[in-house]
């Protein structure tokens, strides 16, 4: 059987021609400007979640910076004014010597118990290079110190003023050593905020990539070094809780003189 062509109309023959066009020029410049959902959203998602975890771990830094600022700060104003003007408020006057006694036992308890005892649960922690551990421990330590130690502190400093009121007329008035505790007590807040508060953000940090890594399935990691440096910062905190019950049992300059003015 012999296959007839049909001859196309110049209109049909004008049409075939524009298609065949428009196609080539499609392979040739192909539309760039669409992507494929399924594999650029994830990307974008992805990248977005992280600066906003990372945003949001820089301000709530900043507020715990700025709360602790605004804490030295009224506790060491409450001192000075107690210390230059004299009792201040008056109602502490009126507070009986026992409720200031224990309020300062219980809260020097806990503010020194609190600062002995992170220091050796947090240089166990480091030495056991365990990632787990390390991110549960300084995900927690601000909590501890927001709950335990910060309120302990300001119990003792706030009792032991009420005590120096009721028992000597006021803290500008008291014996040589309760005016060192104080002064003492102010330089420990200073290099607490200092080296320890300011680290725990960057340890915090290291210490999720090093998870991450171990999430990962690598081995051997290793502590971070900024973990391994805040020992020392512990440490030298320790020493100054063990300089101010020195303080309060010896009572220098009260019992004996001060080694500079003997």
């Amino acid at each position: 059987m012999t296959k007839t062509t049909i001859p196309l109309s110049p209109l049909e023959d004008s049409m075939m021609t524009r298609g065949s066009t428009q196609m080539h020029l499609f392979k040739i410049f192909p539309d760039k400007t669409v992507e494929d959902p399924q594999v650029a959203l994830p990307t974008k998602v992805s990248s977005k979640i992280s600066l906003e975890d990372e945003w949001g771990m820089d301000e709530s830094k900043k507020i715990e910076l700025i709360l602790l600022t605004v804490w030295m700060v009224s506790i060491s104003a409450f001192i000075l004014i107690n210390n230059t003007v004299g009792p201040w408020p008056l109602f502490l006057k009126t507070v009986p010597e026992r409720v200031f006694f224990l309020s300062h036992m219980i809260g020097g308890m806990l503010f020194g118990g609190g600062i002995i005892l992170t220091t050796c649960i947090e240089r166990l922690v480091a030495k056991s290079a365990n990632a787990p551990v390390l991110q549960f421990w300084f995900d927690k330590v601000p909590i501890l110190d927001g709950l335990i130690v910060v309120p302990a502190l300001t119990v003792s400093m706030i009792s032991g003023t009420g005590l120096t009121i009721v028992r000597y007329g006021g803290l500008n008035i008291a014996p040589p050593h309760v005016d060192a505790i104080f002064w003492t007590l102010i330089a420990f807040m200073t290099w607490w905020a200092t080296t320890d508060l300011t680290t725990q953000g960057s340890a915090l940090q290291a210490v999720n990539e090093m998870y991450d890594e171990f999430e990962s399935g690598k081995e051997g990691l290793e502590t971070p070094k900024v973990v391994l440096d805040r020992h020392v910062s512990n440490v030298v905190s320790c020493f100054f809780v063990l300089l101010l019950y020195s303080m309060m049992v010896l009572k220098p300059g009260t019992l004996f003189p001060f080694p500079w003015n003997a």
